[in-house]
């Protein structure tokens, strides 16, 4: 009781309000509740976000995972026996439903006000998660001994600058999933950089049940928290306490695996999401027939397996440019990015602890994974929305590491190219924010695709009509 209280009167006596820790997360929240999609454009709702929602109103109106196919998009459906339900992992909309719960017995539902509910699930769903990530990385930056105001910066940086702002405005897993790895990532760093880490336990489960909960919610998640385990066992502990972690890791991580499987299975049956098949396989086009066999020439069948050696490796090669540089690359969209990568080189080179060097590593290499295994399967681009949403899963984590970056000195004009590319990457950044999962897709540069519907409203004509809820 003694050792209570006196954690209780150092509390009363701290600071309760740290202005430079929470300037990210206000300024997340100023920018996104203006423009979230049901606000800006509440009928152009994208299949992804109506399958959602219609199943998150499926569990808490009918109590069940089966959708009415005539109040769902078709293309997010998969039939099981005579009952159709949502390809998509049931997890996000398990926990949507939650809130849902509560908003119902508040007076709010969809049918009686049909913008207002998908706001708040948005906002709670996406944006909420997005302002929490700047407090993680403000906290979390303390690692690399920033002054504050460096930190703040960090932070802001960390969500204006990647991309994930953007997806702070629509209703994705993408975006939690993020911010789960990096609250993940972060219990880890509590535990390591604690002067008694016997006492950690509650943050190894923490970590285990945060990164399970974002694989639950964007299964390639996994290559990051995988890489977490690693973490664990490179501590500077003895090796009792490390076992001790990981299996406390596991013990956290097992309540969001469990739903995930129990939910699949009284659901659409699938472990694996059938949705991110659907993504890494690519939607089904017409090609053109084949060239008759007398177009090819069988006399040298050593050339022929050469030439085609390299037509594989160059089509792989083009599909990386294209993840990395593309119209809808990563590094075309937020080249501040890069700095990531000096920051993993900075914690590589120097004489960091060990367990912090595998955690940039795992970062990196969990980004490295991510990329490559949307590059070598048949995504379609024009499924990853703006920029590209399946990478949005490690931005965060990753742009972290440039804070070690930062406690080096640096010439004036390395901070003005840093400057210039950072003011680029959050520009594009706020203007995806502005629509960054239309129903039509995106084709070419994705910028400049929603920056001329932001200024002359333009949409497609053939534009599928909107999702009409189930009353």
């Amino acid at each position: 009781m003694s050792r209570i209280r006196e954690s209780f009167r150092k509390w009363l006596e701290g600071p309760k309000i740290r202005p430079w820790g929470i300037l990210g997360p206000i300024l997340v929240l100023l920018v996104c509740l203006p423009i979230l999609r049901p606000l800006r454009h509440p009928e152009e709702i994208s299949d992804d976000e109506s399958a959602r929602l219609a199943t998150v109103q499926a569990l808490v109106e009918r109590h069940t995972l089966a959708l009415d196919p005539a109040h769902a998009p078709e293309s997010q459906l998969m039939r099981r026996g005579p009952q159709y339900y949502s390809d998509q992992p049931p997890v996000f909309a398990i926990l949507l439903a939650g809130v849902y719960w509560i908003m119902i017995r508040c007076g709010s539902t969809f049918e009686h006000t049909p913008a207002l509910a998908p706001y708040l699930l948005t906002l709670i769903g996406a944006t909420v998660p997005v302002a929490w990530t700047a407090a993680l990385i403000y906290r979390m930056a303390r690692l690399f001994e920033l002054a504050r105001p460096w930190r703040a910066g960090l932070a802001i940086a960390a969500v204006f600058g990647t991309g994930l702002l953007s997806y702070a405005a629509v209703l994705n897993p993408h975006a939690p999933a993020a911010t789960m790895l990096l609250a993940s990532g972060g219990a880890l760093v509590h535990v390591a950089s604690s002067k008694k880490p016997r006492r950690g336990g509650g943050w190894f489960i923490l970590a285990g049940f945060c990164a399970a909960l974002a694989v639950a919610l964007d299964p390639p998640a996994i290559f990051i928290a995988a890489g977490l385990i690693v973490v664990i066992l490179t501590m500077r502990m003895s090796a009792g306490v490390r076992i001790g972690g990981v299996l406390l890791f596991l013990i956290g991580a097992t309540p969001p695996i469990v739903l995930h499987a129990t939910a699949s299975a009284l659901g659409s049956g699938e472990f694996v999401p059938v949705s991110v098949r659907r993504d890494l396989s690519g939607r089904v086009t017409v090609t053109a027939p084949p060239p008759p066999m007398t177009q090819l020439d069988f006399s040298d069948d050593d050339d022929l397996a050469s030439r085609s050696w390299w037509l594989v490796a160059g089509k792989y090669i083009d599909r990386i440019c294209a993840a990395l540089f593309g119209s809808h690359g990563l590094l075309s969209h937020f080249p501040v990015l890069i700095f990531g990568v000096f920051g993993v080189g900075a914690v590589m080179h120097r004489h960091w602890p060990a367990w912090t060097k595998t955690l940039a590593g795992a970062s990196a290499a969990g980004a490295v994974l991510v990329i490559g295994l949307y590059s070598f399967s048949q995504a379609d681009w024009r499924d990853a929305m703006f920029a590209t949403r399946w990478f949005i899963l490690f931005v965060p984590l990753f742009f972290f590491w440039s804070g070690a970056w930062l406690k080096r000195n640096h010439s004036i004009p390395i901070y003005v190219g840093l400057a210039i590319l950072l003011a680029f990457s959050t520009a594009v950044s706020i203007i995806g924010a502005t629509d960054p999962y239309p129903r039509q897709g995106f084709d070419r540069y994705t910028a400049a695709g929603a920056l001329m519907q932001l200024i002359d409203g333009t949409r497609p004509e053939n534009s599928p009509p909107p999702f009409v809820r189930a009353k």
